[in-house]
């Protein structure tokens, strides 16, 4: 019997082993149990909440400027409503800048607290991979966001970061007066520098105390170039900008020894005289259309000719004249496709030239060969060969009409626009230029 009871015994104290393990366990959950609302998925409820509260308190609204990752900036007023609405103006084009458009939003938990615009509003124009919505690359827009991290919360402004192309979206509480008249005061700012498209002539000269700077500003993209002489050559800038209350902010300021171009403002076009006034620091300037530039890079002409985009040839649609593209009407030509100019094509008794030719499906079919020539005020001048190829008779008109522009005695300058693009501008008047890439 004593093994039988020692078993009986040890089977006792091993359930009462285990029993006391088990209620100790349960001690030492329930004391390590979070407080409700403790639970991190309560608590990022929570701070949802509270943003989601502190988005409608706004009663007239946020202030908001998008910097995409693209680029340039931005304005937007928001109004986010209780029942996941949010009503959106902005400066992103006329139609915004007056027709509100309703849309949803909702906050999301993440690895950080989310805000997502989930259907299409004025934000998504610029993250639309349809290159033609926004101007930017094909299959990504200007590289922008609609769903945005919370980093920074104040009572009175928010900053947020794009969740997929880091762009910055910065909101600050709309007064009453601001609700009504935020959009439409940057809209006048827009249409007044948006008069330079107006003018006849490429070049645009802004004039500072003296100062002069070539300056070429692309409104679709809001970026400006600058081109000016620091003493040692000409050099270029390139930032971009976005408009404010007062006028136009550059993203990167312009700075030349002690002078600092950090925005125009005081806004004034002057369609009389096509010039727009502006003040820079206090000072009053104008930007005005000029018939040459004010600083040439005489190397850029033979940069051009040297360096073609593909190591061969340059692209082209054709000549723009005062503002007008396609001014001789290739598109008119069955089967044109575009043009290519080809320096240094072929070469006759060991002088090369070069060919400007009309492609029509995938193939060059004709065009105009020209001997190039490099004056030192750093032109560019195509001095006529002859045809290469057969011109039909019914497309004679419009290719003579272009060979003539092409070799106009006085020649072009050279302005380069990007590190693979350039435009060839008209000598003899500044009316008449030609894109390449």
């Amino acid at each position: 019997m004593v093994p039988y009871l020692y078993k009986m015994h040890m089977r006792k104290f091993l359930l009462f082993g285990l029993l006391l393990v088990s209620m100790l366990s349960a001690c030492d959950k329930d004391d390590n149990d979070p407080a409700p609302g403790e639970r991190p998925d309560e608590r990022l409820e929570k701070t949802l909440g509270e943003y989601k509260s502190q988005l409608v308190s706004a009663e007239h609204g946020w202030k908001a400027t998008l910097f995409p990752e693209g680029g340039a900036g931005y304005s937007f007023l928001f109004r986010f409503l209780e029942n996941d609405r949010v009503v959106t103006l902005s400066d992103i084009s006329a139609a915004a800048a007056t027709t509100p458009l309703e849309s949803t939003y909702r906050l999301k938990a993440g690895q950080q607290p989310s805000l997502l615009f989930d259907t299409y509003t004025y934000l998504h124009v610029l993250a639309d991979p349809d290159a033609s919505k926004s101007g930017g690359e094909w299959g990504q827009g200007r590289s922008s966001d609609y769903e945005f991290s919370f980093e920074e919360v104040s009572p009175d402004s928010i900053v947020l970061t794009g969740n997929y192309n880091g762009s910055r979206l910065v909101l600050v509480r709309a007064t009453a007066e601001e609700a009504s008249n935020y959009i439409p005061r940057i809209n006048e700012q827009i249409l007044a520098f948006e008069g330079i498209n107006n003018f006849s002539l490429y070049f645009k000269q802004l004039t500072i105390g003296g100062q002069s700077f070539d300056i070429k500003v692309n409104t679709t993209l809001r970026t400006i170039t600058f081109t000016y002489d620091d003493g040692s050559g000409v050099k270029s800038f390139t930032t971009g900008y976005y408009y404010t209350l007062e006028g136009v902010r550059l993203l990167q300021p312009l700075q030349i020894g002690d002078l600092t171009i950090a925005s125009f403002n005081d806004l004034e076009y002057q369609a009389a005289q096509s010039r727009v006034d502006v003040t820079v620091n206090g000072v009053t300037g104008s930007i005005r259309e000029a018939s040459k530039p004010a600083n040439i890079d005489t190397q850029l002409a033979r940069a051009f000719y040297n360096n073609p985009a593909n190591g061969t040839y340059w692209l082209t649609e054709g000549f723009v004249v005062e503002g007008v593209e396609d001014a001789f009407q290739l598109s008119t030509l069955p089967d044109f496709s575009l043009l290519v100019y080809w320096p240094k094509f072929d070469d006759v008794e060991g002088t090369p030239y070069d060919l400007m030719g009309f492609v029509f499906g995938n193939s060059i079919r004709y065009g105009p060969a020209a001997v190039p020539s490099f004056p030192r005020d750093g032109r560019i001048i195509f001095q006529e060969l002859g045809m290469l190829g057969e011109v039909p008779a019914e497309h004679a008109p419009i290719i003579e009409a272009f060979t003539k522009q092409w070799t106009d005695p006085e020649g072009y300058y050279v302005v380069q626009t990007s590190p693979s693009t350039y435009d060839l501008v008209s000598a003899k008047d500044a009316k008449t230029w030609i894109s390449f890439e």
